[in-house]
């Protein structure tokens, strides 16, 4: 049996990822922050078992080599990769990202629902939720173009905005 348990393939992951996602979004803390983060970065290797080897030498790429290609150098998903590995490796110091957490509503980072008390994770002062949106955008983009049975494509021009 492949996947974890009832989460059989990548649009079961995609369904975890949504949930977890939404939760964080509306209500961020440092739990369901990690709780996104995880599938956020996982679902690549979920969509593109074989990785970049499954596409090393070959001239036309499938949507989900495609879409693994693209995100392996989209700088949001770079940031995704740097915070998912320090779940797995511990660090002390910052390193080469400047990671934050702010308690309590601020200018430029709360948003319309967000309650005055909510705290914000920053990366190089940029709110964590944006650079989490633009990868969850690249997902949704690959899952909705699947499901209408067309082939997504990737370029930066389809995440600008993101």
């Amino acid at each position: 049996m492949s996947g974890l348990f009832n989460t059989l393939d990548s649009s079961n992951m995609f369904v975890h990822l949504q949930k977890k996602w939404e939760s964080f979004y509306h209500h961020p803390s440092e739990e369901r922050l990690i709780d996104t983060l995880l599938p956020l970065y996982h679902l690549r290797e979920w969509i593109c078992p074989g990785g970049s080897a499954s596409y090393k030498n070959k001239y036309e790429l499938s949507a989900e080599e495609k879409l693994h290609s693209f995100l392996y150098t989209y700088p949001p998903y770079e940031v995704v990769r740097e915070l998912c590995n320090r779940t797995k490796h511990f660090k002390k110091q910052n390193g080469d990202i400047n990671l934050n957490v702010i308690k309590g509503a601020r200018t430029g980072l709360m948003r319309v629902a967000d309650a005055l008390g909510s705290t914000y994770f920053t990366v190089d002062g940029v709110d964590i939720r944006d650079i989490f949106m633009a990868v969850y955008r690249v997902y949704y983009q690959y899952f909705e173009a699947v499901k209408q049975g067309k082939h997504p494509s990737f370029t930066p021009s389809d995440s600008e905005g993101c």
